[in-house]
């Protein structure tokens, strides 16, 4: 048993250097493909540089029309708050005024009733 250990010893001896060497190696042609990742990366984002500017240029022109329908949607907004506050307040005049409104119609009814009583009072 201890020969095999000692066997075993002399071929790890010599046996972990090469394997060294080989994981050294393995870890060299690694990082060469990352480096070349690195550098495809980098030339593919310094080729969308004039796209980018493109695109910025694009967005410039479209900035002045959405300015504009963004000043038309306030304007459009305030309308219809004044509008709905008109109604609002339309609507509470005549609930606190119903009363007075009930008389005045009841009075203009009879008034007419007695106008066509009074028309057909002297047509007969």
């Amino acid at each position: 048993m201890d020969q095999l250990l000692l066997d075993l010893q002399n071929v790890s001896t010599q046996l972990l250097p090469i394997l060294g060497a080989v994981v050294l190696i393995f870890l060299c042609i690694f990082l060469k493909k990352l480096w070349q990742l690195i550098e495809s990366i980098t030339a593919t984002v310094k080729g969308l540089d004039p796209t980018l500017k493109q695109v910025y240029t694009s967005i410039e022109k479209v900035q002045a029309p959405l300015d504009t329908a963004v000043k038309y949607s306030h304007s459009l907004d305030k309308v219809h708050d004044k509008t709905v506050e008109a109604f609002g307040k339309a609507a509470d005049f005549a609930s606190e005024n119903i009363d007075n409104l009930k008389t005045v119609v009841q009075d203009k009814l009879k008034k007419e009733e007695e106008a066509i009583e009074a028309e057909e009072g002297e047509s007969a």
